[in-house]
């Protein structure tokens, strides 16, 4: 690793989710040493089951911790799509052995729980890594010569860098960016983790399965060795602004906007757990998410829509590089510029070809028709074929990954 005088201080991390302890373990692989400052109590991940397509093996992999990452999770045999208002399925990919061959991991999935747990466990484990919970970030300085941030309770933190992982709304893109509140299609999710054994056997399958209706979808898969499921539904509400806040629903609106669905999306709905919610937001791609000895990381520079599950992987490729890119360069703002230069229009690839996978899943009227009619003879592998860019990428900073 090239050395300067600045690289005496810890680079820190604003953010202990994810993207954050990621960033912390790439880095002190690298020799670098860091500090991750959480505002919570603990580090641990809300949430439920995430999809990791072979890409994110590739940065599991570069952070020593594939094999933990393994253990705990589930293998589809396919990802499918149905039209979720007859509940004839249009399309299926395989996850087979030429799948794998192809992108050098398979398809898994895995509960965000564990996802961290399995960071942190092997942060614990190096010198270079210090943990701080509790911390509020409020404010942060950049002198020129070291970053110097401060949290709601006095403390301050002096570093040779900061990387704001910390999300949707993140102080760091506030002081970057400044470009406002995210934005929403006026989706809400609402989410379910149930144990396999309470799931009727009629209604369990070893798959991805995505429901696609107008303006709904619905999806669902296992999690942890198969041992438990889980299901997520969203629908379109007008009324839906951007914010933080979680919007509160009733079980018997929430069940309404699924009134014409087929009946096995209708036997899981009872599944759903509608006591927190979220609204789906994104933002539009940026090229400037860097300034001096600042940049930012994840959701915090590149959020994305969910529909072909790359939020995590994105974040996970962030950090590898971002580690890569540290490691190799003398000057922290170059770094931080050139791991921003590299990774710009992957990110944004990704978020604009997720919007579209959006529009495909809610079609309605002509456009639904279309979409199950084309789906219906479509090759197996076209999926693949078309994701072959995101999946196949090597995961290095010499090589963009955006085509």
């Amino acid at each position: 690793m090239t050395t300067s005088a600045n690289r005496s201080l810890p680079l820190l991390i604003v953010g202990g989710g994810i993207g954050g302890i990621a960033t912390a373990l790439a880095m002190a692989r690298r020799g670098q040493p860091v500090r991750v400052i959480e505002q919570a109590e603990e580090f641990r991940e809300i949430g439920a089951g995430i999809q990791m397509p072979p890409n994110a093996f590739k940065a599991f992999a570069k952070l020593g911790v594939l094999e933990a990452i393994q253990e705990v999770a589930a293998y589809p045999d396919d990802l499918m799509f149905g039209d979720m208002m007859t509940g004839k399925i249009v399309y299926r990919a395989p996850i087979d052995k030429t799948f794998i061959e192809r992108f050098g991991y398979p398809y898994a999935l895995l509960h965000r729980a564990d996802i961290l747990e399995k960071l942190v466990t092997a942060c614990r484990k190096l010198d270079l890594v210090t943990l701080t919970p509790g911390e509020r970030v409020e404010r942060f300085e950049d002198t020129g010569s070291k970053v110097i941030v401060t949290t709601a309770s006095g403390n301050t933190y002096e570093g040779c860098g900061l990387v704001c992982s910390d999300g949707l709304w993140s102080i760091g893109r506030q002081a970057l960016v400044n470009d406002g509140m995210p934005l929403t299609d006026g989706y809400v999710l609402c989410r379910g983790v149930v144990p396999v054994k309470d799931i009727p056997e009629d209604l369990y399958s070893k798959t991805v399965t995505m429901w696609g209706g107008p303006g709904l979808d619905f999806f669902h898969y296992p999690l942890r060795r198969q041992e438990i499921f889980n299901i997520g539904a969203s629908y379109y509400d007008p009324d839906i602004r951007p914010g933080p806040n979680y919007p509160t629903i009733t079980r018997d609106s929430f069940v309404r906007h699924f009134e014409n669905a087929c009946p096995h999306v209708k036997a899981l709905l009872r599944h759903i757990d509608v006591s927190r919610t979220w609204v789906l937001h994104y933002r539009l791609p940026i090229k400037e998410w860097s300034k001096g000895r600042v940049t930012l990381l994840g959701d915090a520079a590149h959020p994305t829509s969910i529909y072909i599950s790359q939020g995590a992987c994105m974040a996970l490729e962030d950090a590898v590089i971002l580690a890569e890119v540290v490691s190799r360069t003398d000057s922290i703002e170059q770094a931080f510029a050139q791991y921003r230069d590299v990774r710009y229009l992957r990110t944004a690839r990704i978020q604009f070809t997720s919007r579209e996978f959006g529009k495909l899943y809610h079609a309605r009227g002509a456009q639904r028709d279309l979409r199950n009619a084309i789906l219906a003879v479509t090759r197996s592998t076209a999926l693949a074929d078309s994701l072959a860019w995101l999946w196949g990428n090597p995961l290095s900073a010499d090589d963009p990954g955006y085509v």
